[in-house]
């Protein structure tokens, strides 16, 4: 009898331990947290998560608010800040809150959304930092009410008057395309618009990219087609992401260096869709005699070491139509920092 009298007293005494355990850390006031702080660890040298980059053709982007402590018969207006000496993204102009200055859970529910869209006007890569505040009823997570939101401009369009229709061609009058690792001017152009991809912009429409422009340390400035198979060599982690691409388009490239007269008043003289497939035939003809055949020339899917004043000749077969470039100002080497790497061209293809 007196070993179960022991047991006893000693069942309930832990019991009691257990049940003060849990008062202690019961949750009795309600309160909020995001979602994505709680399941994302904390980028280097911050206390919050960085989470996926937006961009602007994405639309309203949802970020769960979690509302816990016991369901709320009414609505409840959670409050939040930009925490301006962290962010760089400015409001109005990167971006906008669609919920205003507060989110909304509703009533007997246990989540709420903050919701933003990038705007078309962001310029570069940009890093907005968003904190829970609450209410007088509803306290924030210490560890789980900031998060940080990367934003840039994916797809950079032309400026007014820059794309100039001429019947049935076009003359793009000037462009800036930056290198293969630059975050801010994308690699990838559409020639029939002048639209400008950086890469998630080109890993969600792969068919713009017409061709791209690479920078290398030791060939310099290139054009290159992303179908090109040996860029599993030449920028293998590229060639990685490429090849998981719907679509990789290919075609032909044909280089003109050290430009006479002759070669100028050729670029000038195109003044048809026909001019320009012409002078591109003739060139994948020409370049053998002028250069001889190599990959620094073409004719390939890629030509390399581009000087300023240089006239590069293009067929795309994935899209099949011809276009003629001329290479207003190239980098002469590769010893720049890699938001340095810009080409600047003109060019006229056929619509």
């Amino acid at each position: 009898m007196k070993y179960i009298i022991t047991i006893f007293i000693s069942v309930f005494m832990l019991t009691s331990c257990f049940k003060d355990y849990n008062e202690d850390f019961l949750i009795t006031k309600k309160a909020v947290e995001f979602e994505d702080a709680a399941t994302n660890s904390n980028a280097p040298g911050k206390n919050f998560p960085v989470l996926a980059n937006l961009l602007e053709m994405n639309g309203v982007t949802s970020y769960r608010v979690n509302f816990f402590g016991g369901l709320s018969s009414v609505p409840q207006q959670i409050a939040y800040r930009i925490v301006e000496e962290q962010s760089t993204a400015v409001e109005g102009r990167d971006f906008r809150f669609i919920t205003g200055n507060s989110l909304t859970v509703p009533a007997n529910t246990s989540f709420g959304f903050l919701q933003i869209e990038v705007l078309p006007t962001i310029n570069g890569s940009k890093l907005l930092v968003v904190e829970l505040i609450g209410n007088n009823e509803v306290e924030v997570s210490a560890n789980y009410r900031t998060i940080g939101i990367p934003m840039s401009n994916a797809v950079l369009t032309p400026a007014p008057g820059i794309v100039v229709d001429k019947g049935d061609y076009l003359h793009i009058t000037e462009l800036e395309l930056g290198g293969d690792a630059n975050p801010d001017i994308g690699c990838f152009l559409d020639m029939k618009t002048a639209n400008i991809y950086n890469w998630e912009a080109v890993e969600l429409f792969p068919e713009k990219a017409t061709i791209g422009y690479f920078h290398s340390g030791s060939n310099f400035a290139n054009f290159v087609f992303p179908g090109l198979s040996s860029m599993s060599t030449a920028w293998n982690s590229y060639y990685n992401r490429i090849r998981n691409w719907s679509v990789a388009p290919t075609g032909t490239v044909v280089r003109y260096t050290n430009i006479q007269p002759v070669d100028e008043a050729l670029y000038e003289g195109l003044d048809s869709r026909a001019d320009i497939e012409n002078a591109v035939r003739s060139a994948q003809i020409d370049v053998l005699t002028r250069h001889g055949s190599a990959s620094t020339y073409g004719p390939g899917e890629r030509v390399r070491s581009l000087k300023s004043g240089d006239i590069v000749f293009v067929y795309s077969s994935t899209h099949d139509f011809y276009a003629v470039i001329r290479v207003k100002n190239a980098l002469p080497d590769g010893a720049v920092a890699s938001t340095d790497r810009k080409i600047k061209i003109e060019y006229k293809v056929q619509k």
